[in-house]
């Protein structure tokens, strides 16, 4: 389990407290605050709104609405996500998927990798398939190891609904973006057609662990966490988001579970001094509806992406959010940063999107008016996400940024 060095934090409380007191808001962000505070109101994204704007540097709160209420934060909890798996695990931790080999059985062993694609399967059964037959097997049964994670079941809060086209049931071993209710079974059967195209005769998938005293027959490495967490922040993919949350669980020592998942991440944001008064996590895409995240701490949570203390880990973070009117989820082509007045932030706003029928969120940083980084994020639960309400929340955001 990394470990986040306590006198860090304790420094950077001091300096917040310090700045606060001394030095008080610069005119700036005192002009920022005046504005959100008329155009939060007016912005039409209904009464059950949270916000919070921060100075990254100093720690100090700039604008506030409701910041300790805790409301349902939907795929911006996938902030929270991407921090612990990248703190526990590290940028360039890599996982493996296996075929091994033992008196007759192939064992397909998923370790998790959350990119796995077709072509990295057919690579895998060609080379077992080499790796057989240069052994003089020709006929062999095949089984599926997907042990590491726990047997899939649905996380508090979550609809029966949402499986398997808004997430699959989790295991730890499927094709990416091949959601089916057993991923497993269906990145197995695809191996097994690979393995019968190289001229080896397969048995019919069936579900047992790897013996001891196997042989590897063929091992695919999967890509860095650091280009997965990116992926899945940029295009709020829920799968990646419920693999990474075990995956960092098992990092821990914890079981891959739900529960083993959140009480990991809780653990890592309380390394990093974030307030937690109020949040309650469920699973790590934001599905839950029964997640809860205050303003306080997702806007803490959104500035460790470019709180300099915490690069060597958290680079990724940065580089995965969506950029304003550009790319991932806040994309021109779903409506973002489109139109006046926030379109003038357009490529100078790093956030995560967040939306479920009646929850729409931002969370991000950009740099303000003063050439500083803010962190901040806007929740507003009880509205659809209509183009109204995202529009809204873009011209808070532009707020943050100053040119509005």
């Amino acid at each position: 389990m990394a470990v986040i060095a306590a006198p860090v934090v304790a420094a950077m409380a001091v300096t917040a407290a310090s700045a606060s007191a001394a030095s008080g808001l610069t005119v700036a962000d005192k002009a920022m605050a005046g504005k959100l505070n008329q155009r939060v109101g007016v912005a039409l994204l209904g009464s059950n709104v949270v916000g919070e704007v921060r100075d990254v540097a100093s720690g100090q709160t700039v604008w506030s609405e409701n910041h300790a209420k805790g409301l349902m934060p939907a795929s911006t909890n996938k902030l929270a996500t991407a921090v612990a798996a990248l703190t526990v695990l590290g940028p360039n931790h890599t996982v493996q998927t296996k075929a091994v080999y033992r008196s007759g059985t192939v064992y397909l062993v998923g370790g998790g990798d959350q990119q796995l694609s077709s072509a990295d399967l057919e690579s895998l059964a060609t080379a077992a398939a080499e790796a057989l037959k240069a052994k003089g097997h020709h006929s062999v049964r095949l089984m599926i190891d997907d042990h590491l994670f726990a047997a899939p079941s649905l996380a508090t809060g979550w609809s029966s609904g949402y499986y398997p086209d808004t997430v699959a049931p989790v295991r730890a071993l499927r094709i990416e973006g091949n959601n089916t209710q057993d991923t497993a079974l269906t990145a197995t059967e695809y191996f097994a057609q690979q393995l019968t195209a190289h001229g080896i005769t397969v048995g019919k998938p069936a579900r047992a662990r790897t013996p001891s005293g196997s042989t590897v027959l063929a091992t695919h490495q999967s890509k860095p966490l650091s280009t997965t967490v990116e992926y899945m922040l940029k295009h709020s993919d829920n799968d990646i988001a419920e693999g990474l949350l075990r995956l960092t669980a098992l990092g821990q020592g914890r079981a891959a579970t739900f529960a083993g998942g959140a009480a990991a991440v809780h653990a890592v944001l309380v390394q990093y001094g974030i307030p937690l008064t109020g949040v309650q996590e469920y699973d790590g895409s934001g599905l839950s509806r029964s997640d809860r995240m205050t303003a306080d701490a997702l806007s803490a949570i959104a500035g460790l992406a470019v709180d300099t203390h915490y690069q060597d880990k958290l680079w990724p973070i940065l580089k995965g959010l969506p950029v304003a009117g550009v790319d991932g989820t806040l994309s021109t082509s779903y409506g973002r940063f489109t139109t006046a007045p926030a379109s003038c932030a357009v490529g100078k706003v790093d956030a995560k999107t967040g939306s479920l029928s009646d929850v729409s969120a931002l969370a991000g940083v950009a740099k303000g008016e003063d050439g500083r980084w803010k962190s901040f994020a806007f929740v507003e639960n009880g509205s659809a996400p209509t183009d109204t309400v995202t529009q809204g929340l873009d011209g808070l955001a532009a707020t943050v940024e100053g040119c509005w």
